[in-house]
């Protein structure tokens, strides 16, 4: 499509990126609803985002509107923009901004001369030293973990955790999504092995993780145990893995004051691995 033909139908005026936190239709602050309520069109980002069952028809209720659903190739293609006029919302579960999908929206707003407001709430990357302890200063580069395919194996993740544990930083790792849901927390460490088996650091699946499950749901849950025992948990989606390096004394209190105690795992795994130059990335 001609870009200059497509900027002539575009009627949409304004776009605000709208983040619904952790708690679904909880989470969404007094502002944003009015917002919503006020938008010609309101639009939920189905591709990169998961909410909490039936948030689409409880908010339709709250604001008095109805909801589209967006998938991968009207997020990726902007077409929803052309559908739509006057003041639009986009809807994304958590902060708006945790994905780089949504710099490519804002990146077309300002080509386009559409004008974009953001607001932000809370995401998984803000909530996970409230839920483990760990200090937000000491975590390093998110990791995303992606599907695998036989001719695609991609290392990058694994070679960024490696690389956190060397700086002594606690990782983040985001699961890719399949169908609206993450990897099953099986297929997670079979794509580990797999990264593993091409590049080696075969010690790192003995190293402990959390897993925190729905957090902000109603069946919020956290888990710990080596990462090569965590296809023995049942996991739900949304989750996300957490990798800590060795918690400081002050990470320590944080994590018995909210109920973790799990020291011996952190003492009994060797992270100096990671620290001999001859263990290449």
């Amino acid at each position: 499509m001609n870009l200059r033909g497509f900027r002539k139908r575009l009627s949409t005026e304004i776009l605000n990126l709208v983040g619904s936190g952790l708690r679904g239709t909880e989470s969404l602050t007094a502002e944003e609803l009015e917002i919503l309520r006020r938008s010609d069109f309101v639009f939920i980002d189905g591709y990169t985002s998961i909410f909490p069952d039936n948030f689409k028809e409880k908010l339709e209720k709250i604001i008095s509107k109805g909801i589209t659903i967006l998938g991968r190739n009207e997020i990726e293609t902007f077409s929803f923009l052309e559908k739509a006029g006057g003041e639009t919302s986009l809807i994304v579960s958590g902060d708006p901004l945790a994905s780089t999908t949504h710099f490519s929206v804002i990146r077309f707003c300002n080509e386009n001369r559409i004008t974009w407001k953001l607001f932000e709430n809370a995401s998984i990357m803000s909530a996970v030293p409230g839920r483990t302890g760990l200090s937000s200063y000491r975590t390093g580069t998110i990791v995303s973990l992606p599907d695998i395919y036989d001719n695609y194996v991609p290392v990058s993740p694994l070679q960024k955790i490696v690389s956190n544990i060397r700086n002594e930083l606690h990782t983040i790792m985001l699961i890719d999504l399949k169908k609206g849901k993450n990897l099953d927390i099986k297929r997670v460490l079979e794509i580990i092995k797999r990264m593993v088996e091409k590049i080696g650091y075969d010690v790192i699946l003995d190293m402990p993780a959390f897993v925190l499950q729905r957090v902000g749901w109603e069946d919020e849950n956290l888990f710990f145990a080596a990462l090569k025992n965590l296809p023995d948990i049942i996991v739900k989606s949304p989750y996300c893995i957490v990798l800590p390096f060795r918690p400081d004394s002050n990470e320590l209190e944080n994590m018995h004051s909210i109920g973790i105690d799990n020291d011996f795992a952190f003492r009994n795994f060797d992270y100096s691995w990671f620290q001999n130059e001859s263990n290449n990335l």
